[in-house]
């Protein structure tokens, strides 16, 4: 890469940053945040709902801005936002530089710097769920960062066929899989776009290395009985309603907004017709994941951004097809850029007339702390509320669930059992009582 291509992607990268850092800081957190720091508070090699490495993110960040003892208020609230997400957003940054170099591989030579470097942000900025995870922290944070290293090193690997590419597409595999266990989706798609990897004995090799990456994790879910396996493949499962198919489109829309998923899907058949064996497994990918998870939704609600890791090979798609570029499309894609933009600074300043997962959640928070007079909350129902109110107030507050409600971490680590014999705030059926001893009776009430 040269000096002046290298200044260009710096620049960028350190606008992208401060951006998502303001975001970071502004933003109101997300009730799946809260309780992702559940997880850095108790890390341990699985948990309930998803793999470990979003616990080691939310551990991470409150290891270099720590929140104890923080009021919830002014910077101090600042400060505990950060010390649960300053390391997603650093990883983002990490994350847009690898699919920048990925796309570099092709276009060090005979391509001029600043149109393909244009197109690469124009097309990443304007994908709204890509753009959010740059500062919600969420496993698909690190999915996404390794799976960018994953393409790159499959990129290279089909070049040189080296034992360090082999080595990195074994770490990024692992790294997916710690992630979200989706990821064994990109795996396989990649391999059902090149068949040829089956006959490539490094390629066994790195899949071999994988699997003993892995052993940790495994041997926890089999020491707890499998809880995560069971949940995502059993427990997930409802009864069909036509709904779940009709809402699929559009909210693919709101995940990769309409052009970009238009065009990648474009690109992504015409890889499979006419690409090489990198452009078959993009293309794969591509057209896999949107079939896999339509068909998913007869099974249940499907969750919008299942599919957002996808995003990493239709960045590197569209940027690359020269067909598709236009001025037309190059407005386009400016329009959907300012559209994302827009709203971010509407979810910063918290202007928007309805509550989303990003503003209200706090005024229930502090009706709670109201009520509890400075004592531990027992919760029931919702791990969302129970999560939030250990962010922004006690991080004593637990969940003890109710008959009908869906297991979670709390009901793997049992901190409820710690608060027997001390005052607390129980809060069941809808009905709030007050204890100077919690007993066992109180729980199971």
């Amino acid at each position: 890469m040269d000096t002046q291509k290298k200044s260009y992607i710096w620049l960028a990268l350190l606008v992208w940053g401060l951006l998502d850092l303001l975001c970071a800081m502004l933003c109101d957190i997300h009730a799946d945040e809260a309780y992702y720091r559940l997880y850095g508070q108790y890390l341990a090699w699985g948990y309930f709902d998803h793999p470990p490495m979003v616990g080691l993110l939310t551990a991470l960040s409150n290891a270099i801005v720590p929140s104890a003892g923080v009021a919830a208020s002014g910077l101090g609230l600042v400060l505990k936002k950060l010390s649960v997400r300053l390391v997603t957003v650093l990883l983002h940054m990490a994350t847009v530089y690898v699919i920048w170099c990925t796309i570099d591989i092709s276009h060090s030579a005979h391509t001029a710097s600043r149109p393909v470097l244009l197109r690469f942000l124009l097309v990443a900025a304007s994908i709204p769920m890509f753009s959010a995870y740059g500062f919600i922290t969420t496993p698909d944070a690190p999915l996404l960062f390794f799976a960018a290293v994953f393409y790159y090193a499959y990129r290279h690997y089909l070049d040189e066929r080296s034992w360090t590419m082999m080595f990195l597409l074994a770490l990024s595999m692992a790294g997916m899989l710690y992630s979200k266990y989706m990821a064994v989706l990109v795996i396989l798609f990649a391999v059902l776009g090149n068949w040829q990897l089956l006959r490539d004995g490094k390629c066994w090799m790195a899949v071999g290395l994988t699997a003993l990456l892995m052993i940790p994790h495994l041997w926890w879910q089999y020491s707890n009985g499998f809880p995560s396996f069971t949940y995502h493949l059993v427990s997930r499962s409802t009864e069909y309603m036509s709904l779940y198919s009709e809402e699929f489109i559009p909210n693919q829309w709101a995940v990769f907004n309409p052009l970009v998923w238009g065009l990648m899907l474009w690109a992504g058949w015409m890889q499979l017709r006419h690409g090489d064996a990198y452009g078959h497994s993009l293309g794969m990918t591509l057209i896999g994941f949107q079939v896999f998870f339509f068909l998913m939704t007869f099974r249940g609600h499907v969750e919008p951004h299942w599919t957002a890791v996808t995003s990493i090979p239709a960045i590197l798609l569209l940027v690359e097809n020269e067909r598709i570029w236009n001025r037309g499309i190059t407005i386009a894609f400016g329009v959907f850029v300012g559209i994302v933009i827009v709203a971010r600074v509407v979810l910063m300043l918290n202007i928007l007339p309805v509550q989303t997962g990003l503003s209200g959640q706090r005024p229930m928070c502090e009706s709670v702390h109201a009520e509890a007079q400075e004592r531990p909350v027992i919760f029931d129902g919702s791990f969302q509320q129970a999560s939030l109110y250990r962010f922004y107030y006690n991080d004593s507050a637990v969940l003890v669930r109710s008959k009908g409600d869906r297991y979670t971490q709390f009901d793997l680590l049992h901190l409820e059992r710690q608060l027997i014999g001390q005052p607390a705030c129980v809060r069941r059926h809808g009905k709030v009582y007050m204890t100077d001893r919690l007993s066992e009776e109180d729980l199971r009430e």
